[in-house]
């Protein structure tokens, strides 16, 4: 169709809605996109924007106070990733789209119209004129549809929670990614200076003839060791707040000192009693599950109206004609036959209802598998966390003798310097496992897509989330 074509087809329409033929038009409005402005918006988002406050408080159901906040806990920074994160607003559009969808299904079947005219000269009237309409009776198919619209409707607001976790996670992940480095940073600093002092003293002591010069060869070593751990360090900062500013949906200027209240990073309570009943929930109603079963309804109904399909489809066809000076009322019957009783679209349909239905049960067994796997692993890393516990006990012990013996004068400052970066590379180590054990606990928690532990309890009390269907 030439662009011609489609401005007479629009002022056609534009036309009957003036003469009062299409009762309720909608006319067209152009809503073109500005990319340059969308980015520049994009870029000026900001934390501490006052909006954003009220926002938060409508959520969280406190009072901010003390704006723009100090220190953040993950409550609030979950809820400000719900409010401005871009993937959560488009599977809303999403919903909107699908329930447009299931109101456009209610709608009854529009009936074809078909206007005649035909002149004849030999004829003593030579005009005839007629009108035809056409109605199509499937009530079953009608009813079928009205059913996916439903079904789709409920799978989008399901998606929409498996999206709004899938967010809830990536920002968890990126903030204990976070927090774990920036203690990286704070002991690898107090390495890094006692590193130096050590290498100062050595250096002292190969200038005063006391060692050959080669000693100072493993210290200078372990001194570039550890600036290549704080270059890696600060990389995996970029990394961490890069992911936490697209979690938020800011850009990541915009979270440049922030400050994370996490104090129980790394140690986790652990779990009790009441978390088997959170297993068997992710077991039964995991909201990527209710997806898939909401998946194998859709093709369970599309089978039945594949199944529906075999049968003839009936049109009435009532009409009027003024025949050359004679009035006519026809009333025809059309039907649409399947020649092979629509086996194929029924042996298609009944494939896809078997495949969702695997999916479901590969899904299943997945989040079991995800569940053990996550719990196993924390038990483990329980355990060693507990073991580089008491290496870092014995350390701090042994740091502890050393500023004794050197107060007293029984061992010299490159024996307490030492044992002091022994300590400290013990507390890396120990940092390391709870870093690990805390990747372990989130993801228990998204196999069991529930947070377990934190402020985050509160946010989900406060705010529980739509059921599909209700």
């Amino acid at each position: 169709m030439t662009r011609r074509q489609v401005g007479r087809r629009a002022g056609g329409a534009a036309a009957w809605c003036i003469l009062g033929m299409l009762p309720g038009c909608v006319h067209y409005q152009e809503s073109p996109l500005a990319p340059p402005a969308s980015a520049a918006a994009f870029a000026a988002r900001r934390l501490d924007d006052p909006r954003l406050r009220l926002e938060l408080q409508r959520v969280l159901a406190r009072d901010l106070r003390n704006w723009p906040l100090d220190r953040w806990d993950r409550d609030e920074l979950l809820a400000a990733a719900l409010l401005r994160n871009p993937e959560l607003a488009t599977v809303q559009a999403q919903i909107d789209q699908a329930l447009a969808h299931e109101l456009a299904a209610a709608r009854p079947t529009n009936p074809g119209v078909t206007l005649q005219s035909e002149y004849a000269r030999q004829e003593a009237r030579p005009w005839l004129y007629g009108i035809g309409l056409d109605l199509p009776l499937r009530p079953t198919e009608r009813s079928v549809a009205q059913r996916l619209a439903r079904i789709e409707s409920a799978n989008s607001r399901w998606h929409y929670l498996e999206q709004t976790w899938a967010v809830r996670r990536d920002l968890t992940e990126a903030l204990s990614g976070w927090e774990g480095v920036r203690r990286r940073l704070d002991l690898l600093d107090r390495l890094a200076a006692d590193q130096e002092r050590l290498q100062e003293l050595e250096q002292r002591r190969i200038a005063a003839g006391e060692d050959a010069p080669a000693a100072i060869v493993p210290v200078e070593t372990a001194r570039l060791d550890i600036e290549q751990q704080h270059v890696q360090a600060l990389i995996d900062l970029s990394t961490a707040q890069a992911a936490a500013a697209r979690a938020l949906g800011v850009a990541p200027a915009a979270v440049q000192g922030l400050s994370l209240n996490w104090p129980d990073w790394g140690e986790p309570p652990p779990l009790d009693a009441s978390d088997g009943r959170e297993r068997e929930r992710a077991l039964l109603s995991r909201s990527d599950l209710a997806e898939a079963i909401g998946e194998y309804g859709l093709a369970e109904t599309e089978l039945k109206l594949a199944v529906s399909r075999q049968y003839p489809r009936i049109d009435v066809e009532p009409g009027y004609y003024w025949d050359h000076g004679i009035a006519k009322w026809p009333f025809d019957l059309g039907f649409t036959l399947p020649i092979d009783g629509n086996r194929g679209e029924i042996a298609e349909a009944r494939a896809a209802r078997e495949l969702a239905g695997r999916r479901m049960l590969a899904l299943q067994a997945d989040i079991i598998g995800q569940i053990s796997a996550a719990e196993r692993a924390e038990g483990r890393l329980r355990d060693a966390a507990a073991v580089a516990e008491q290496e870092l006990q014995a350390a701090r012990r042994d740091v502890a003798h050393h500023a004794l013996a050197l107060r007293l004068g029984d061992t010299g400052l490159e024996e307490s310097l030492a044992a002091d970066i022994v300590a400290i590379r013990a507390e890396l180590e120990l940092l390391r496992t709870r870093g690990q054990l805390q990747r372990a606990r989130n993801q228990l928690e998204d196999a069991l897509h529930m947070p377990l532990s934190g402020p985050e309890l509160s946010l989900l009390r406060a705010a529980r989330p739509p059921v599909p269907g209700s």
